[in-house]
């Protein structure tokens, strides 16, 4: 994943360092930057503002063609009207937060989330360069997802979008559990929790239950962050199993029957 913290880079003449406060940053994080400018060695300019932006993008594809999407989500535009003078230094603060069920960062590095640094120059093209930062899943839906692999023993599988998991069953399950998918959404100081249950077909009838798409089972669990964190943002591991071991039992028995 990625690992710059700091970058220096030049724009259109000039040396310009972001300096992001922390190297990742969970969902909902506020983010703070520090972003320095030194004028060009070479000649003087003027910009008519500089702004600062946390970005988001993505990708979609057709099937042939892909396409990158980019969508500025906040604007600071920290100066206007800057001479930007040989030898002459410039410093500028920036904030913002992440949206609270946010895109994760791409495994790539050049998906998901940039601080960018944009100075619009008068008749020219304005230049534009990106930091990438590294977005992880809310603590809350870490602290579940730790759960489920170190105390119910289940093996994650794979991430398949932004807050949804797929756990293997352990050996004891694999009889009546093909997968369970995890789904997370933050609201507020809430945790919605949603598993879906792929059953193992037991009979005829939960074989054409397979056919048309109607094995899956699914629970909702409400946790509140007392119950999914303590005073130092540690899992609290036996309260989240608990409540998610119950669901399992229950989803189990009544396939069961």
């Amino acid at each position: 994943m990625i690992n710059l913290l700091k970058k220096t880079f030049n724009i259109s003449g000039c040396e310009i360092t972001i300096d992001p406060d922390r190297s990742i940053y969970h969902q909902g994080d506020f983010i703070k930057c520090k972003c320095s400018i030194n004028g060009s060695k070479d000649y003087e300019q003027t910009a008519d503002e500089i702004s600062i932006i946390l970005e988001e993008s993505w990708q979609t594809s057709n099937g042939e063609n892909t396409t990158t999407h980019r969508k500025d989500r906040v604007i600071s535009v920290v100066d206007s009207n800057v001479a930007l003078k040989l030898g002459s230094t410039f410093n500028y603060e920036f904030e913002a937060q992440l949206p609270q069920n946010c895109r994760l960062s791409d495994s790539s590095d050049s998906l998901g989330w940039c601080l960018v640094v944009k100075i619009d120059v008068p008749r020219a093209k304005d230049p534009v360069e990106r930091l990438s930062i590294e977005v992880i899943p809310h603590r809350e839906f870490l602290a579940i997802q730790h759960t489920l692999e170190s105390v119910l023993k289940f093996e994650k599988k794979s991430t398949f979008f932004t807050s949804g998991e797929r756990f293997l069953p352990p050996a004891a399950l694999k009889s009546e559990l093909d997968c369970i998918d995890l789904h997370c959404d933050q609201d507020g100081t809430n945790t919605n929790c949603e598993l879906v249950f792929d059953l193992q077909e037991k009979s005829i009838a939960d074989y054409f239950k397979t056919i048309v798409r109607l094995d899956k089972v699914k629970r909702e669990i409400v946790f509140n962050q007392s119950e999914l964190l303590d005073e130092n943002l540690k899992p609290k591991h036996n309260i989240i199993a608990k409540k998610m071991a119950y669901e399992i039992e229950q989803v189990l028995t009544n396939h069961g029957n």
